[in-house]
């Protein structure tokens, strides 16, 4: 009898496993169901991943019937990264997780992770999350990622329609809002320090104004005419200057390598056009950073970060009851339904 466990209980474990560490878990479990002899914690851990592993074997199952779905106008696939903490026998300090959220015609978006060293066929699980949302090989996808290699290929292999590849806003806006930042620092003890200080300012603004609208060209021009305003003062010239001017080149090779990527993030915006990740990244803080991150003072595997997030991502898209019922027929259970 490997699992003695019916189907409801494995179900309510493995969402208490993956809200909560499963030491608090198991004691929360214990207070609404009448437990004498309470699982261990090793024993709520496994469940919860076997689920996660039932979930994933699942979702690359091909559906029986095929459901019937409307042709989607179009769809935003938000890509994203983040990072956990290894265990030591791993002789890595983290590991990469990806996580995309799609959105088509409805407004509704389906959130799909993955550790890409365990996925089993990373890049059909995805597609198949576009293809239940309706996309087809006529169906334009709108990618929006930090422009880092790894999610613009995963997007790309994923579609099988026409793509656009967009820079995401919330990256962008953060790199300028750091060197806002930094130009604060700059002092104020004369009137001459006061006076850089409010150019460094308004040329932070311009700059910000210009990528906005997506005026590229300009905003590195005034990127290069400030650095070279910078690096001209002279040898008593304050101490914020440097960091400033750090900042500052960063934005500039930045800004430059992905030139092809920025738009008119006001027209799109107008428009009703996706153009950031923002809630791609709330969702990354969800997933990971709340039952994973460095507050939890865990380490995890890269197979079994990959599970649990395969059961925290059916529970974030409210489909845990239904994809345990289709995961179930690979269950081991000492028992037999009744006729």
């Amino acid at each position: 009898m490997p699992d003695r466990c019916t189907p409801e209980y494995e179900r309510v474990v493995a969402a208490m496993g993956a809200a909560l560490p499963y030491r608090r878990a198991l004691k929360l479990l214990g207070e609404f169901f009448p437990l004498r002899n309470a699982p261990a914690v090793e024993t709520t851990r496994q469940r919860t991943l076997r689920v996660g592993a039932r979930l994933e074997r699942a979702t690359l199952a091909p559906p029986q019937p095929p459901a019937a779905v409307p042709e989607a106008s179009s769809i935003a696939l938000g890509i994203d990264g983040g990072h956990v903490r290894s265990v030591r026998r791993y002789q890595v300090r983290s590991f990469e997780v990806f996580v995309a959220q799609i959105s088509g015609d409805e407004g509704k978006s389906v959130v799909f992770s993955s550790v890409q060293a365990e996925a089993d066929r990373q890049q059909q699980q995805l597609r198949g999350v576009l293809l239940r949302l309706g996309a087809t090989p006529r169906t334009p996808v709108t990618i929006l990622s930090d422009g880092a290699d790894g999610p613009r290929s995963l997007g790309e292999a994923v579609c099988i329609g026409p793509t656009n590849h967009v820079l995401d806003w919330f990256h962008l806006a953060m790199r300028i809002q750091h060197v806002a930042q930094a130009a604060k620092g700059w002092p104020a003890d004369t009137p001459g320090e006061r006076e850089d200080g409010a150019r460094l300012a308004d040329a932070v603004e311009r700059i910000r104004w210009r990528l906005w609208h997506g005026q590229v060209r300009r905003a590195l021009d005034l990127i290069g005419e400030t650095l070279a305003w910078l690096e001209g003062m002279p040898d008593a010239a304050p101490a914020a200057a440097a960091k400033v001017t750090a900042l500052r080149r960063g934005l500039e090779t930045y800004v430059a390598g992905q030139a092809d990527l920025i738009i008119d993030y006001a027209t799109a915006r107008r428009s009703g056009e996706p153009i950031s990740t923002a809630t791609t990244e709330s969702t990354v803080q969800w997933l990971l950073h709340r039952r994973m991150g460095a507050n939890q003072q865990m380490r995890w595997s890269p197979r079994g970060a990959h599970w649990m997030l395969k059961v925290r991502t059916a529970v974030a898209n409210d489909t845990l009851a239904k994809d345990h019922v289709a995961a179930e027929q690979w269950a081991r259970r000492p028992f037999r339904p009744t006729a």
